[in-house]
């Protein structure tokens, strides 16, 4: 957590020099607002831990956000983004001699902290960084009469041991990348992708879905594409 903060302190001191190199003309700096469809799901070689039969499905949902494009030249800015995300995947899951058409749901906030943009008429393209902050998530699961519903636990609570790693992370990050086209009246659409380096697992050298296993680090990761469209102030 303070390697994160530290981070963020320090992209947004560079945000903030960044003033110094631009001209009266490129000072102007724009909000949006952004809402789209999020397709996502999980990616690594370690998804047998999570589904009984390896694969894990993609799950539509939606995402919102603000942003701010910070000009520091005449073709190039500084993008800084929050969305709230609905994010996750579908998978079989066996429990209890029953196999389940489960699904993760993960609902996050999403920080694109300081994305570099190169600007051409309307048209942008740009990469960077992210930071996910777990709101909530629940997991498909089965109880003794063979009903299912929808797991919480995974997201962990106060009064558990959270050092087993039987949770979800509280952040993960990773990076960025997209388009946009910004249109003359303020409208703007738009495509994102990214892509996380940090398991979605707590300790996760610790933690298999169906048991104890050993010393080893889950390698599942988030991924999420989204098209929005958006309005800029």
């Amino acid at each position: 957590m303070k390697k994160i903060i530290t981070f963020v302190l320090l992209i947004t001191t560079i945000s903030l020099q960044a003033q110094d190199f631009k001209t009266p003309e490129e000072e102007k700096v724009s909000f949006s607002v952004k809402a789209g469809w999020l397709n996502s799901t999980l990616k690594g070689k370690d998804l047998n831990h999570l589904s009984s039969d390896g694969s894990v499905s993609s799950m539509n949902d939606f995402f919102v956000g603000i942003g701010v494009d910070n000009p520091i030249g005449k073709n190039f800015s500084l993008k800084h983004e929050v969305f709230y995300q609905n994010q996750g995947g579908e998978f079989p899951r066996e429990l209890a001699g029953n196999t389940l058409d489960a699904d993760l749901k993960m609902r996050s906030l999403r920080i694109n902290p300081i994305s570099l943009a190169y600007r051409f008429e309307g048209f942008q393209v740009f990469a960077g960084p992210y930071i996910n902050v777990l709101l909530n998530s629940s997991i498909t699961a089965v109880d003794e009469e063979g009903n299912t519903y929808k797991d919480h636990d995974i997201f962990g609570t106060e009064t558990e041991n959270q050092e087993e790693g039987k949770f979800l992370q509280n952040m993960d990050f990773g990076f960025v990348v997209g388009a946009e086209y910004h249109f003359d009246f303020g409208g703007i659409i738009g495509v994102q992708y990214s892509r996380g380096f940090a398991s979605i697992f707590d300790n996760s050298n610790t933690y298999d879905i169906f048991g104890p296993e050993g010393s080893k680090d889950l390698k599942i990761y988030n991924q999420t594409l989204g098209v929005y469209v958006g309005y800029k102030f």
